[in-house]
């Protein structure tokens, strides 16, 4: 029984879900094990969520292009043309979704939170992943990330995080606080580089944690229409040849699980 060869696109796009995957897999896991005394933590899931949403975007832009031109596949210079902008890309894939009638929700149907953690991730893309180097040289004019993350965790607790859990946190964190204060210096910083006091460096960690799991679930929820839109593009070329051209993307996203209770439970993807 002869083996199928399979073209160039199927093997190249295999290996780019293996990377999609990776990418957003250790964000996620990176992201829910972040604090403020954690903060390498937040860094390496900016990194590797920018990757993951930008590739993951980016592939579904190739995959369409080439359902659209006899499997031809864009130019280095096309793809160069759209950059790192994870938004622009966003919306790229909510016409392609709405072409192939696998909506995706547009920007303003979403809330603000889930807009601001994917500008986030955008500006982290494009240019603030460089911040704190542009910063030492003089040439910093970007926000900082840490400061942004800081700005999207205290929206999260306001609004995902239930009062009596947070009034909780922080009469427990202060019952300490009190206890060790008048012996105790603290020489640490937040997220936004302002001192924290004692009660500060007690109390902030508990809270990021809460918030970094609806973080989490937040980013889930965005991914998985985009898994479906992946999944529809990557369907339709199927038929179009003896051998496939295009693997089964989704599949490399079969991890991605839209159930708020098993999310929030979860620490380590996949």
């Amino acid at each position: 029984m002869s083996k199928a060869t399979f073209p160039p696109t199927f093997l190249l796009l295999k290996q780019e879900g293996y990377l999609i995957s990776s990418s957003l897999t250790n964000g996620l896991t990176a992201l829910r094990s972040a604090h403020v005394h954690n903060k390498g933590a937040f860094y390496t899931s900016l990194f590797n969520l920018s990757v993951g949403f930008e590739r993951l975007f980016k592939a579904i832009v190739i995959i369409d292009h080439m359902l659209c031109n006899q499997l031809s596949v864009p130019t280095k210079k096309q793809l160069q043309a759209r950059g790192h902008n994870i938004i622009d890309l966003y919306d790229e894939c909510l016409k392609i979704g709405i072409s192939r009638n696998s909506i995706i929700p547009a920007r303003p149907q979403l809330d603000s939170i889930d807009n601001e953690l994917l500008q986030l991730l955008s500006d982290f893309a494009s240019a603030t992943r460089y911040h704190n180097l542009d910063a030492l040289s003089a040439f910093g004019t970007n926000h900082d990330p840490l400061a942004k993350i800081n700005e999207v965790l205290i929206s999260i607790l306001a609004t995902d995080v239930s009062q009596n859990k947070k009034d909780k946190i922080h009469k427990d964190t202060s019952a300490v606080a009190n206890q060790i204060d008048d012996i105790t210096v603290t020489l640490m910083h937040g997220l936004d580089q302002r001192p924290l006091t004692t009660s500060d460096a007690l109390t902030l960690p508990e809270l990021h944690q809460q918030a970094v799991q609806f973080a989490v679930l937040r980013l889930v929820k965005l991914l998985s229409p985009i898994r479906d839109l992946l999944g529809t593009v990557s369907h339709e070329s199927y038929g179009l040849g003896p051998v496939p051209a295009i693997p089964q993307m989704q599949e490399f996203l079969e991890w991605l699980w839209n159930d708020r209770q098993y999310v929030l439970r979860k620490k380590k993807w996949p």
